[in-house]
């Protein structure tokens, strides 16, 4: 079972100078992505456990409360984030701007 909460699409950049959000992404197809950097290389997960941390610091929640639906090993990921769907929403609006 699901909890409440948002799905967000995130594009990844890895081994950047700082980590955090740095604004949105549109692909051309209407699909809109929060671009995030972490300075972790993709490799071994590493980038994927970075991305959860600066998550977990943008949205507001423990780190167990998001979940990597899609994406793995690609550039662009699908994560599942439970909580109050308001304030996540809130919080991906105020990181994309």
């Amino acid at each position: 079972m699901i909890d409440t909460g948002v799905m967000v699409h995130v594009r990844a950049t890895t081994k950047a100078p700082r980590a955090g959000a740095t604004g949105s992404y549109n692909d051309g197809q209407g699909r809109a992505y929060l671009s995030l950097s972490v300075t972790e290389p993709a490799t071994k997960g590493r980038a994927n456990q970075a991305i959860i941390k600066e998550l977990s610091k943008i949205f507001g929640v423990a780190q167990s409360r998001i979940v990597l639906c899609a994406g793995a090993r690609g550039r662009q990921k699908r994560f599942h984030i439970a909580g109050n769907p308001s304030a996540l929403a809130a919080a991906l609006v105020h990181a994309a701007s």
